[in-house]
């Protein structure tokens, strides 16, 4: 779930416009979706055997709360992008989460990192609203654990995309921060894209301290996520460590 400026033509199908952003979903956001609905049905039946097939139902609704989480976060770009003057081109959901394209223009560290922030910021804010709202309502039943995956979801899709390292948007923390300090964006872009190395390090030797002490049991789909996970985070922050290189090299 990160953001990135530019645009290249990519083979996405176009379902709806949200102020005027084309929304785009690749075909791996359905295979998601699908996963999600094998994987929670049996756990809802679990809870609630009296929905039989039904429960499948509410499994599909975890999916599409997850898509709205995303489309949120992704907006929230958009929108502060485009508060700069800086036009948002297309929001795609895919395998990953999900990114927005924009062209940055007269970019600076403060105005990308604000850019970068809204999207954990409209998540956090969703988690917050969730959570008073089961709260205040006092609700039971099917809807108050819809209310709690929203919560979950918004939470954990803030909170994992703060982390300070590129492709995440908490990578721009790092790279504003060293652009400040240095006024070279590449140099910003290189020490977020190690950063993102160092928080995939990091996420690795948690999941094996989890895993080898047995402290708490942690399932085989939770490893490969997280696994996978780590995996896309790596080549990204590679790609940006790359990128960098390769400007500062042109440059020298």
């Amino acid at each position: 779930m990160t953001s990135r400026p530019g645009g290249r033509p990519k083979k996405a199908m176009t379902l709806m416009r949200i102020a005027g952003i084309p929304v785009r979903f690749r075909a791996s956001w359905f295979l998601v979706s699908a996963a999600i609905v094998a994987l929670f049905g049996p756990q809802v039946l679990r809870i609630f055997p009296e929905l039989g097939a039904l429960a499948y139902l509410v499994a599909l609704g975890y999916a599409v709360l997850l898509m709205f989480s995303v489309l949120a976060h992704e907006l929230a770009h958009a929108l502060a992008a485009r508060s700069f003057g800086w036009p948002a081109t297309e929001i795609e959901l895919n395998l990953w989460g999900g990114h927005t394209e924009f062209h940055a223009h007269r970019a600076t560290p403060a105005k990308s990192l604000a850019v970068s922030l809204a999207g954990p910021a409209a998540n956090l804010v969703i988690a917050g609203l969730g959570l008073y709202l089961s709260g205040a309502l006092a609700l039971t039943g099917v809807t108050a654990l819809l209310v709690e995956v929203t919560v979950l979801v918004n939470f954990f899709v803030g909170v994992f995309n703060l982390l300070p390292g590129l492709p995440l948007d908490g990578g721009r923390i790092v790279e504003s921060a060293v652009w400040a300090a240095t006024g070279d964006q590449d140099r910003g872009m290189r020490a977020a894209g190690w950063a993102g190395r160092l928080v995939v390090l990091a996420l690795l030797a948690g999941l094996a301290v989890l895993v080898v002490s047995g402290v708490r049991e942690v399932s085989l789909v939770v490893v490969v996520v997280a696994v996978m996970v780590s995996f896309f985070i790596w080549q990204g922050a590679s790609e940006n460590v790359r990128v960098a290189n390769a400007r500062l090299s042109r440059r020298r």
